[in-house]
């Protein structure tokens, strides 16, 4: 069975991943509290330097729909214990409390609504902050629950809530089913994700569970059994080696990596989510912001297949590429090009690259570029069902890594 919310989810396709908190004061990634071993008073004490005042949710919001994403996560709070919204009393370590004295996560939800991309928020659930985490786990779990709760009733609809530590305590008893039913009495049609964290990529951890998680995993496959309804797929990747802003992180990835991991989340069917980490005070960083739009461009070029394109069952013969089908249209993935130059300038695309797919059994009377609309040259044999394209080179002055042809 597949509820109509994870079908609207699944087609959702990207999402903006956002983490954001006191550790970005610091530029030194999300976890430096802990890896760092930093003296916890002394951490805490960046709450009273956190003003926010470059937190525009509305320009944020704006490049998302630059990077085509159709949903934003962003951390309601980390493992730190640092809420972004008001938490009614349950808690004076939030946004309330510091310089910033703003809700950020109720200005973020209304840019979202306002601008039709879902809004999803993460919740750590494993947290140093809090001493009843360590001292009294079940008490710290009616505080955690207290804290979805405030989110649940005073926010209006929220898409999704994206759960991550519960690897910390892997024996324990969470108290799951108390957590997901006050979520469903409250947000019937949230998507609920629990981080299943590196080991246990893909695991269903309860019923309720919408979603698995492949973080920095690329499966072969999406694991959709393992309850009675059917559970959807998510990736997720960061632009370097951080999560949240690591200002001395250098190591970005090609956008090449970037788009190559946003085709294969969608040639198995998951979802995936492109992180960034804003600054200290609430901006994404301007390198960050030219990746996303940047990879923005490839999206567009794509458009609709890479959100309603289905898994189809045509196997290619190179390596990487793959085809989605969406309404009663094939599209064909094709990686590895080259630029086509002259015998001046020989970019290795001169010639076109047959690429071969197996199990098309319906007669094609046409194939183009999606990017510029050139008709391809094509044999097939439909006794044998398989179709040889001839994929010819980008023009030269373009290169879109991986390019979409549709078969008509």
């Amino acid at each position: 069975m597949t509820l109509q919310r994870i079908t609207d989810y699944e087609n959702l396709g990207i999402g903006l991943f956002i983490h954001w908190g006191l550790y970005s004061q610091l530029g030194m990634g999300e976890w430096t509290e802990l890896l760092h071993k930093r003296d916890k008073k002394s951490y805490e004490k960046l709450k009273e330097s956190f003003t926010a005042e470059e937190f525009n949710p509305k320009e944020i919001v704006n490049t998302a729909k630059k990077l085509g994403a159709k949903y934003i996560v962003l951390t309601t709070k980390h493992h730190e214990g640092f809420y972004l919204y008001d938490t009614k009393g349950l808690s004076n370590f939030d946004a309330l409390h510091s310089p910033a004295k703003r809700d950020l996560i109720r200005e973020f939800i209304e840019a979202c609504n306002d601008a039709k991309i879902k809004p999803f928020l993460y919740v750590a659930t494993y947290d140093w902050h809090s001493e009843l985490y360590e001292k009294d786990f079940n008490k710290y779990l009616d505080y955690l629950q207290s804290s979805v709760e405030i989110l649940c009733k005073n926010y209006g609809k929220i898409g999704g809530f994206w759960f991550d530590g519960n690897w910390n305590k892997k024996e324990a008893d969470w108290h799951l089913n108390d957590l997901y039913g006050m979520i469903r009495h409250y947000q019937p049609n949230a998507i609920i994700i629990n981080n299943t964290g590196l080991k246990n990529r893909g695991k269903v951890s309860n019923p309720e569970i919408d979603a698995v998680t492949y973080e920095r995993g690329f499966p072969p496959k999406i694991n959709h059994s393992g309850q009675k309804k059917y559970v959807a797929g998510e990736m997720s990747l960061t632009l370097n080696k951080h999560w949240g802003i690591a200002l001395n992180d250098l190591d970005y990835k090609a956008p090449r990596e970037i788009i190559e991991s946003i085709a294969h989340a969608r040639q198995v069917g998951a979802n995936i989510l492109i992180n960034v980490g804003l600054t200290g005070t609430g901006k994404i960083p301007a390198l960050c912001e030219n990746y996303l739009i940047l990879i923005g461009k490839w999206t567009s070029m794509v458009g609709n297949v890479l959100y309603y394109g289905k898994i189809v069952d045509v196997k290619a013969r190179h390596p990487k590429d793959f085809a989605l089908k969406m309404n009663d249209s094939l599209y064909l993935f094709i990686f590895d090009l080259q630029i086509r130059g002259n015998e001046n300038v020989v970019l290795g695309g001169e010639k076109s690259s047959t690429r071969i797919f197996d199990n098309i059994n319906k007669k094609i009377n046409k194939i183009t570029w999606l990017d510029n609309n050139e008709t391809l040259k094509f044999s097939q044999n439909i006794s044998h069902q398989t179709l040889a394209v001839d994929a010819s080179g980008f023009d030269y002055g373009t290169n879109w890594v991986v390019r979409v042809a549709k078969l008509t």
